[in-house]
């Protein structure tokens, strides 16, 4: 626990809307870390994790929205990324919901690492595409 939802420079993919909105997310995962490792009542967790789910969900909307927009090859392939991730988050979410405490636990087990990956590959490889249409409509 602790150190999978510390931001560091090296998560950047210098697009500033996007690492502002990793940024959002990471801090929610801090933050429910915090919230676990300082044994925070059930319902200021739930709290919490709806919070980070929204935030996630409106993350990856916004990023899908980009790609569309751009035109962006990759789009299917990171899409699905994101389905998966949506999938599993909410399954953590409906889980603490009912009732079961480990789940929140669990949820940053998962999403740490989860965004460590995609983040370091499919959201670079995009936002290096957006990075690079930008260029080519500014010339």
């Amino acid at each position: 626990m602790g150190r999978s939802f510390h931001w560091t420079d090296g998560h950047a993919v210098f697009v500033p809307e996007i690492d502002a909105e990793h940024r959002n997310i990471y801090r929610a995962g801090a933050a429910l870390d915090h919230a676990l490792l300082a044994g925070a009542r059930a319902p200021q967790i739930r709290e919490m994790v709806r919070a980070a789910v929204s935030s996630i969900e409106d993350h990856f909307a916004h990023e899908e929205r980009l790609m569309r927009a751009a035109r962006f090859s990759g789009l299917e392939w990171h899409k699905r990324q994101h389905d998966g991730a949506r999938k599993r988050v909410k399954s953590f979410a409906r889980r603490l919901e009912a009732g079961e405490k480990q789940a929140a636990q669990e949820l940053l087990d998962y999403l740490g690492p989860w965004m460590r990956d995609h983040v370091g590959l499919a959201d670079r490889m995009m936002c290096a595409y957006l990075r690079n249409r930008q260029r080519i409509a500014a010339a």
